[in-house]
């Protein structure tokens, strides 16, 4: 039976959820006005994904050339070899020993990764969900990804993005480092990578994901080109971008290859700048450590906590918990045909953690079921239904 709608009413979380609870082998296809994402499952687990907007293989060489263990000329090589014989680019280039197997394992692993993340970031589109009996893909290469995988490294994003888009809002930015690259070491072995310059050899110290993303700021790099050449997938490039400028590590010098100037910005040595960094990493990583604790089936769209206050912060972590009851309430509607009669009995099922079942202040949250669905929100300091953060929705019967 195919499963279909509107992402505005069925969030992809959900989508994800259902599909990998329930072992289902098929393809989905997410439509939006712009693109076409097709994602492939086996039992659950995500085994491939492609884009309208640009195809993994094309996509795959183009990366693999970047990041400097391809060569264009192999590439063209091999794409004529691919459009004769109508073999998987992956084979070709690793039956000819153009790259070796760990390189295309990794690359396609990157490449199906953020195929899938970005559709996490749509607002809007359609969804469809075709069981079958198997589904093709390169078996050999590709190590599946599974549902609950996708989904708390998806929700991350979902929650991050709006706060690095802040700093980051286009690709094209591009930026320069503040300090020497000289100034920059990589933290020891098994320890954390520390904030301060290292005693013994007064550089500072970055973790080798950093350390390798600050080496390709140079001030013509596109955020883009940063992505392409790391083998890093997208956010995880920029939420470290977001903290080296919040650091004071680079600096936007404008956007392009032209790279026009940016807008003014306070000295790089202000006190006032260099506090202002601190706190947003401080409330970024508060952010993450309560979303961490959370249930990591989020909801599509949800909002992070951007006020810096800790009430603000609190409010935050409440409403997101709310969301994501919201969201579990109408994914066991859907799986079961009907409404659950407490909260626990989505703990029960799967679909929400205990922590979520109350706020922040470890107040239960309110839910009763109303003649046509159910009503949902938190409740004030004395235990009372909080109409500001009440959800009412009305939920037809399952098919």
């Amino acid at each position: 039976m195919a499963l279909e709608g509107t992402i505005k009413d069925f969030g992809l979380p959900d989508i994800f959820q259902l599909i990998g609870l329930q072992r289902k082998t098929g393809m989905l296809t997410l439509m939006s006005p712009d693109e076409q994402v097709v994602v492939a499952f086996e039992n659950g687990m995500v085994v491939m994904a492609d884009s309208s907007a640009k195809r993994l293989e094309d996509r795959l060489g183009n990366v693999l050339v970047k990041q400097g263990k391809l060569s264009k000329e192999r590439l063209e090589e091999a794409l004529q070899t691919q459009k004769a014989t109508l073999q998987r680019l992956g084979h070709v280039l690793t039956a000819n020993n153009a790259i070796t197997p760990k390189d295309l394992k990794d690359a396609l692993q990157v490449q199906v990764s953020q195929i899938v993340f970005k559709v996490f970031r749509w607002r809007d589109g359609d969804y469809h969900f075709e069981p079958t009996e198997t589904v093709d893909y390169d078996r050999e290469n590709f190590v599946p990804m599974s549902a609950d995988f996708i989904l708390m490294e998806g929700i991350r994003m979902v929650d991050e993005w709006p706060i690095i888009e802040k700093k980051i809002p286009s690709f094209d930015i591009v930026f320069r480092p503040v300090v020497e690259q000289s100034m920059v070491e990589i933290a020891p072995e098994g320890g954390d990578a520390l904030r301060v310059p290292a005693p013994a050899s007064n550089k500072i110290r970055l973790a080798v994901q950093e350390e390798a993303i600050f080496r390709k700021v140079d001030g013509t790099r596109t955020v883009q080109a940063i992505v392409d050449s790391t083998g890093y997938n997208e956010f995880d490039t920029c939420r470290v971008l977001f903290d080296l400028l919040n650091r004071n590590l680079i600096t936007n010098v404008g956007r392009g290859a032209t790279a026009e100037e940016a807008e003014p910005e306070e000295e790089v040595g202000s006190p006032t700048r260099g506090y202002t960094g601190v706190a947003v990493v401080l409330v970024l990583a508060l952010i993450s450590i309560a979303l961490q604790f959370g249930h990591p089936f989020a909801v599509s769209g949800l909002k992070p906590a951007l006020d810096t206050s800790y009430q603000g912060l609190l409010d935050g972590v409440s409403q997101s918990r709310l969301q994501r009851l919201d969201q579990a309430l109408r994914a066991y509607q859907l799986v079961h045909g009907a409404l659950p009669r407490t909260l626990e009995e989505l703990v029960g099922a799967g679909l929400a953690d205990q922590r979520d079942l109350k706020d922040a202040w470890a107040r239960p949250f309110h839910y009763a079921l109303t003649a046509d669905g159910y009503l949902l929100s938190g409740v004030n300091d004395r235990g009372q239904q909080d109409p500001a953060s009440a959800i009412e929705r009305v939920v037809p019967p399952a098919q």
